[in-house]
């Protein structure tokens, strides 16, 4: 935080003895006098510059996460007003009916993800205040050290829970895999809307509850511009059947 002047003009008081008065001044040669100007710069003056060198050079150096309690390569996004409304090319209401509209309906999700379904590469993770990476395809011969970005893996929940959402609806038999995946699905999901606290005040709309209220959101394309330059190995999208998901 930069000192106001009060602050100091305190450290002036606490550090400097009170200038005497001309009554008090004696009267010395110039050489005298060039020697008192010398002697000015004592420890303590020396003291207040360093420090208000330093708070210059932090002001300008420190990095645009300054408001993190980690030390992380992620950068601060920008935010943007995103007003919620149902797009019904991610969700419709009649897309539970069946599981290939159900299907055909999550394939759209797809685009909502980065290149590399939320992997990424960093070059030298040691210099952040990250976890044990996983072990990734960084390209088609090369696997490394690698994280996921958690929007992008709440997506991948939301998407699943969905997808077997439907399956039980049609009737399917609950397995011991898909009970344990969903659980941690709404586990994951549930803390992270806690986690992110969107404290919005929403109100009357003509789309409904929660509907058409506007929110300030992260720049989700900002998100993803982030995402895909630090990606992993790619999804060829293009090759996917219209049934696959996130």
């Amino acid at each position: 935080m930069k000192p106001d002047k009060k602050e100091f003009d305190e450290e002036e008081q606490a550090f400097l003895s009170d200038a005497p008065s001309n009554e008090d001044v004696p009267v010395t040669s110039p050489q005298k006098q060039g020697l008192n100007w010398r002697s000015m710069f004592n420890p303590r003056l020396l003291l207040e510059l360093s420090m208000a060198a330093t708070i210059l050079v932090l002001l300008v150096l420190w990095p645009s996460t300054r408001d993190t309690i980690r030390k992380t390569p992620v950068p601060k996004f920008p935010k943007k007003i995103y007003t919620f409304l149902n797009n019904p090319k991610y969700l419709r209401e009649d897309m539970f009916f069946n599981e290939t509209l159900t299907l055909q309906t999550l394939h759209n999700w797809i685009e909502l993800s980065s290149d590399s379904r939320g992997y990424i590469s960093l070059p030298d993770p040691s210099a952040y205040d990250l976890p044990t990476p996983y072990t990734i395809a960084i390209d088609r011969h090369t696997d490394g050290p690698g994280y996921m970005i958690t929007v992008f893996h709440q997506l991948h929940c939301l998407s699943y829970l969905a997808e077997h959402f439907q399956q039980g609806y049609g009737g399917v038999e609950l397995t011991e895999e898909v009970a344990h995946h969903s659980v941690h699905c709404f586990s994951y999901l549930r803390q992270g809307l806690m986690c992110n606290a969107d404290t919005t005040l929403e109100g009357k709309t003509e789309q409904g509850p929660g509907q058409g209220s506007e929110h300030e959101c992260v720049d989700y394309d900002a998100v993803l511009e982030w995402a895909n330059k630090h990606a992993a190995l790619k999804w060829r999208n293009g090759l996917l059947p219209d049934e696959s998901t996130l």
